[in-house]
């Protein structure tokens, strides 16, 4: 079904009643909501030109009379002319990177362009990308590439950036214009098309069928970047990474359809299908010789369970110094708060979800009788907020979770019932200023009842707001809606400013714009009164000692020293700067270059060559410092915690 006018006019409304804000779709969130879809095409300010952007102004001023009437003509104006922008900068690129670049030309470029002036007229708009198209290739080039290899990467680049907005049908254009709409109100809201939608599910249920690969999009053609292991392309055993999908059939006889220069989702939509059916599939590899060769393979769908995103756990060992004998530390790493609602409906008592995950964790470690548990959030997104709930009960006694303030002001207590928790010893809690939402919950929560210590960079995300999905009729897709706010036992939200570690280490994401308070349009932070609740200990009495033990390790760390140069760095030369010098990058570049060759002549043999062993794998030093901080929380308080634990 085609989205229209009256279809946004329906959403849009839809999404005004149900929203946090309750606030009037007014001329400011006109404004807002035109700034954000030319933003969709033209971030960087390169395509569009300031005679079109005067032009739009006019057209949106009263876009919320326009919105409620239906007339969405605007969108597939803007749309339209970016198209024609888009055309104009092709041929300049294709010509540009043909002639080259004078590399002893002395300028400058704007690094950061979201508020910098749109291009005059196509001379400015010429010039402009020219120093942008210089910069990318000297990039590429301090990178390793060759010039002419650089060059070739930034065709690819843009034509695969051009082919993609090029082949926007209706439903497209439209479902960025709604977008625009809800990301006026806040940076959480949206609309979400049906594949999106099916897309969302899948990442909830860490499930989906099809064939258990995964794709990417490069040069008009659909790759296999992976093969998911166990899944039926995997039992099958014919495809293998970089094979290019050519077409695509239905069934045994279906008539096999060509799918080179199709965008990435519809060629997606076409492989998956229900279990048990058949997809066939034509490729190309390259043989030997180079020669690129014609395959045809037949696979049975199938479930294809997304392990990368299960909870996973592992018990590791740490030497105390002095100690007689190494503790064991399980460590769960959780990548979200996953939870399968189909199946949950159908079978409470069997279904996917990361607090059961994380429960059976829990009890193999017990009945390896380790002596603390740490528990890996960072990158974790959020999820689900009842599993965000039922993982914080599994350390704490019972007794309220996380408050949620609904649109109307009202508060309701989220709680954990269980008296028993599965773990009651040691527990530190990993973030980072990608631990966002539901793992916000789950960090404030544990820190307020003095469950826990919290490790990693200053503070989490900052997302304190809780989102519900409205499924639209008529298969129309669905809402995204922010509806309510939560916050901490102690009161205070967790919006904007997120939680704070008790034992902040080096990390470059404590100076980068990382988190809900460079969001445009995020909601403030606020608070709520404090509701009674037992604390499980008071840590605030060891943590001095804690901290006083980790500075004198990282100040001696060779890895957290070169984290803090490299910071020192940035906060001098970089994180302010608005401008870079091209020639500057030139000369990096012969450096660096002149420093290979020394290097290279070095480490040749006798016969020329150079003996190059396996990366060792990369060590997470957070982690050990992680596990440096439990044994010494171990060493102040015991195994049990008791000395601190009200639990």
């Amino acid at each position: 079904m085609e989205l229209t006018g009256d279809h946004v006019t329906q959403i849009a409304r839809t999404f005004l009643r149900n929203h946090y804000s309750r606030s009037k779709f007014d001329d400011a969130h006109s404004k807002e909501m035109l700034r954000l879809y030319l933003n969709r095409f033209d971030p960087g300010r390169y395509y569009f030109l300031q005679s079109d952007i005067d032009e739009f102004r006019k057209q949106g001023s009263r876009l919320n009379d326009a919105i409620w009437r239906g007339n969405i003509d605007i969108a597939f104006n803007i749309y339209n002319r970016f198209i024609q922008r888009l055309k104009e900068r092709r041929e300049f690129i294709a010509k540009t990177l043909k002639i080259g670049f004078d590399l002893t030309r002395n300028e400058t470029f704007q690094v950061s362009r979201k508020d910098a002036p749109y291009p005059k007229d196509n001379a400015d708009a010429k010039f402009l990308f020219r120093k942008k198209l210089k910069l990318e290739m000297l990039e590429l080039t301090l990178r390793g590439q060759s010039e002419e290899e650089a060059r070739e990467s930034l065709r690819k680049r843009y034509r695969s950036i051009h082919f993609q907005y090029e082949q926007f049908g209706q439903n497209d254009v439209v479902a960025a214009f709604l977008k625009a709409f809800t990301s006026s109100y806040d940076p959480h809201s949206t609309y979400l098309s049906p594949d999106e939608l099916e897309n969302f599910n899948i990442s909830m249920r860490l499930s989906l069928e099809g064939i258990g690969a995964t794709l990417r999009w490069e040069d008009g053609y659909t790759v296999i970047s992976s093969i998911i292991a166990g899944g039926a392309a995997f039992r099958e055993g014919s495809l293998q990474p970089e094979d290019k999908i050519i077409s695509v059939g239905e069934g045994k006889n279906g008539a096999m359809q060509d799918v080179t220069n199709r965008r990435l989702i519809d060629v997606v939509k076409l492989i998956r299908g229900h279990r048990g059916t058949v997809v066939r599939l034509a490729f190309t590899r390259r043989d030997k010789g180079l020669v690129e060769k014609r395959h045809e393979v037949s696979i049975v769908r199938d479930k294809i369970v997304l392990k990368e995103g299960e909870a996973s756990g592992e018990i590791k060992e740490f030497s105390q110094a002095g100690g007689k004998h190494p503790l064991r530390f399980g460590v769960i790493k959780l990548p979200s708060f996953y939870v399968d609602f189909s199946q949950r409906n159908s079978d409470r008592s069997d279904y996917k979800s990361a607090s059961r995950d994380v429960r059976k964790l829990l009890v193999k470690f017990l009945a390896k009788n380790v002596d603390g548990i740490i528990l890996d959030l960072r990158n974790n997104g959020g999820g689900g907020l009842d599993e965000a709930v039922k993982v914080t009960g599994l350390f704490i006694n019972k007794g309220p979770v996380v408050l949620v303030k609904d649109t109307r002001g009202s508060i309701y207590t989220h709680e954990n019932r269980s008296s028993r928790p599965i773990f009651r010893g040691p527990l530190v809690v990993l973030i980072n200023r990608r631990s966002a939402s539901a793992s916000e919950i789950v960090a404030g929560a544990l820190q307020d009842y003095g469950r826990a210590i919290l490790v990693g960079d200053r503070a989490t995300f900052g997302k304190g707001t809780v989102q519900n999905i409205h499924q639209l009729s008529r298969r129309l897709g669905a809402l995204k809606t922010t509806i309510a706010k939560f916050y901490r036992p102690g009161s205070s939200s967790t919006q904007n400013k997120g939680v704070e570690a008790d034992i902040v280490l080096p990390s470059m994401n404590n100076h980068l714009e990382i988190g809900e308070s460079f969001q445009k349009n995020a909601l403030p932070w606020d608070t709520v009164p404090k509701i009674a609740f037992r604390p499980w200990g008071e840590l605030d009495e060891i943590m001095p000692v804690l901290r006083e033990k980790s500075r004198q390790r990282v100040s001696s760390s060779e890895h957290f020293s070169r984290i803090k140069k490299d910071v020192d760095e940035y906060l001098r030369h970089r994180k302010n700067r608005t401008s870079i010098t091209l020639n500057q990058l030139t000369a990096e570049i012969r450096d660096s270059q002149r420093n290979s060759n020394d290097s290279d002549a070095k480490a040749k043999g006798p016969r020329g060559d150079v003996a190059r062993e396996d990366a060792p794998e990369r060590k997470d030093f957070t982690l050990q410092e992680a596990m440096a901080i439990l044994s010494n929380y171990i060493e102040v308080v015991g195994r049990s915690s008791g000395a601190v634990a009200g639990g």
